[in-house]
């Protein structure tokens, strides 16, 4: 009888009916690579967390391990961890019994004319103490899957500590590519400096011996007055990346003064692992976080839902109290004032207005936009792997291009001198091949340093060599719940 008036009471109730998910979860194995990612070598085995060794740069090194011991930036990510595991801790705690003291103690006095005597007239101990203890019986799971939800939490928690940490890595590599790109640029524009003296040398003796006039020398001192700004760029360059540097390790702007002249690799290899886009999940934390976010919104959902059947609570108490005109302070310490309670309090939900049916909509929008998150953040590293792939093959080739066009400014640039030297050609022939050498001197070097940094930037959408937990349980509780 009692359990038919139950499921009579209930289906009168509130309830979620009609609220539902409606994402769902992308495979990353059923994502198309596509051509870029299928024209590449697929042989190459995931990045390890110190992919930068393939440098072979000590200093490198040096700053990486600083960077892991003293980047504020990681200190702050790594604060969030401790603060997800101890709301862990407080919503574990919800599935416990709690038990709670009070005790009171006070001097009253009755007064004659508002209480008969006795104790009308009287002062007495009014003093009072009790244990109560409840426990909330949690028939329908809410607070395991609150738990559950916060520890998924704390995994997202620990995921995006490990991707800051992979991107202050990357951005230190970035960096440190930049200070040797500015040192490069240096060497040509202090080489081209040097050549802009020997031009205006020349300039000034051609003007001296009657073969050529005023303009060849003015354009020459233009020239070489022109090269010093170069040179003072690159320098300011140099500066730039050391004092960057400096912040990303944690230390003071004095730390990039110590730091000395890196050189690029030769050589960035484009080559992908043979399970790329299956085994992607596992190897890039942002992608972990949020698939634990997905879990831990499908656990709030869990929680909703249960929001709408009864409630149990087991109460129970203890308690010691005495108000007499007769005895004393420790009068209440007696087997008479002893009292006490056990019972079972229920809470039915009949009319809120509302609410919960608003809360579950809630945390089912929540559970859709984590899913959605989720698939965005799997496409994007998918599109990015293949961005850097398309990059590296294309700054490859043109590194080729641009290293052919150089040889050949370079002979050109050697004719159009030693004709100026000779007497045979004007400065303008030399001002139009020392340009053009310039050029095809910085874009050598450019190249060569973007084609590291997209290299950096592939070991990045490859996970950095990440290693976080992916597990994928409980992923549509929400979902089954809301059906």
């Amino acid at each position: 009888m009692a359990a038919s008036t139950l499921v009579i009471v209930q289906t009168g109730c509130i309830s979620g009916a009609g609220i539902k998910p409606e994402a769902s979860l992308i495979d990353p194995a059923t994502v198309t690579s596509g051509k870029a990612l299928n024209a590449v070598v697929s042989d190459a085995a995931w990045p390890t967390d110190s992919w930068w060794r393939a440098w072979q740069d000590p200093q490198l090194d040096m700053l990486m391990k600083r960077a892991v011991a003293g980047s504020p930036t990681l200190a702050v990510v790594r604060s969030r961890v401790t603060a997800a595991i101890w709301r862990a801790r407080e919503r574990r705690a919800d599935e416990l019994p709690s038990v709670e003291g009070t005790a009171d103690f006070g001097r009253s006095r009755f007064p004659r004319f508002a209480t008969p005597s006795p104790p009308g007239g009287t002062t007495v101990w009014d003093n009072s103490a009790a244990v109560a203890l409840s426990y909330d019986l949690d028939l329908w799971g809410k607070n395991r899957a609150l738990e559950e939800g916060a520890l998924s939490d704390v995994q997202a928690a620990v995921a995006d500590a490990r991707f800051a940490k992979v991107e202050l890595q990357v951005a230190i590599a970035r960096t440190y590519t930049q200070l040797a790109l500015q040192y490069a640029l240096l060497d040509i524009y202090q080489s081209i400096y040097e050549d802009e003296r020997h031009n205006l040398e020349i300039a000034t003796a051609r003007r001296s011996a009657g073969i050529s006039g005023e303009i060849d020398v003015s354009q020459s001192r233009t020239q070489y007055q022109a090269g010093l700004t170069d040179i003072l760029r690159a320098r300011l360059g140099i500066a730039g990346a050391q004092l960057q540097l400096a912040y990303l390790v944690g230390e003071g702007p004095g730390f990039g003064d110590g730091l000395t002249r890196p050189a690029l690799p030769q050589d960035a290899r484009v080559a992908l692992p043979t399970s790329l886009p299956a085994e992607i999940i596992g190897h890039r934390a942002d992608v972990v976080a949020q698939r634990w976010r997905v879990i831990s919104a499908a656990k709030n959902v869990d929680a909703a839902h249960a929001d709408f059947y009864p409630n149990l609570d087991l109460v129970a108490s203890a308690s010691l109290a005495s108000v007499t005109p007769f005895g004393g302070f420790l009068n209440f310490v007696n087997s008479d004032a002893v009292g006490h309670n056990v019972g079972l309090a229920a809470s039915l939900p009949i009319f809120d207005a509302g609410r919960r049916r608003a809360r579950y909509g809630v945390a089912t929008s929540e559970y859709d936009d984590a899913i959605l998150k989720y698939n965005d953040t799997v496409l994007a590293a998918m599109q990015s792997v293949a961005q850097r792939v398309t990059s590296l093959q294309s700054l490859k080739d043109q590194q080729i291009s641009v290293d052919a066009a150089r040889l050949s400014s370079i002979r050109s640039y050697d004719i159009a001198y030693r004709g100026y030297r000779g007497g045979i050609a004007d400065y303008l022939d030399v001002l139009v091949a020392q340009r053009v050498l310039l050029q095809q001197e910085r874009d050598l070097a450019m190249v060569r340093a973007q084609r590291t940094d997209e290299w950096v930037l592939l070991m990045k959408d490859l996970g950095g060599g990440a290693v976080v937990n992916a597990a994928y349980e409980n992923v549509t509780s929400g979902d089954d719940d809301a059906r």
